[in-house]
């Protein structure tokens, strides 16, 4: 089993979702910022946090790691990660399928 990791996650991450999603829930019911922070974020932190090895694959060229999941409310979440040198996990970048 893989050590509890601290997670992070950094402005650059929060200004991506800006631009993904509306500040609001719309009238046809898509997800808002507030929606992911509270029914998306949650789970991805704490996937992230238990097992980072497992759940993250190298970026091919690139540095970092990328989860891919399915969400509640979305499709399919990527979510961009880098260790930090003391071992925390930093969340960078988003892309989010609806």
């Amino acid at each position: 089993m893989s050590r509890r990791r601290r997670v992070v996650v950094l402005p650059e991450f929060f200004d991506r979702l800006d631009e993904l999603l509306p500040p609001e829930r719309t009238a046809d019911g898509s997800p808002s910022t507030a929606d992911f922070v509270l029914h998306e974020l949650t789970n991805i932190v704490e996937t992230l946090a238990a097992d980072y090895e497992a759940v993250t694959t190298a970026l091919p060229g690139q540095h970092g790691r990328v989860m891919v999941t399915t969400g509640m409310l979305l499709k399919g979440i990527a979510v961009y990660v880098d260790l930090t040198p003391s071992g925390a996990v930093e969340l960078y970048w988003l892309d989010v399928d609806r």
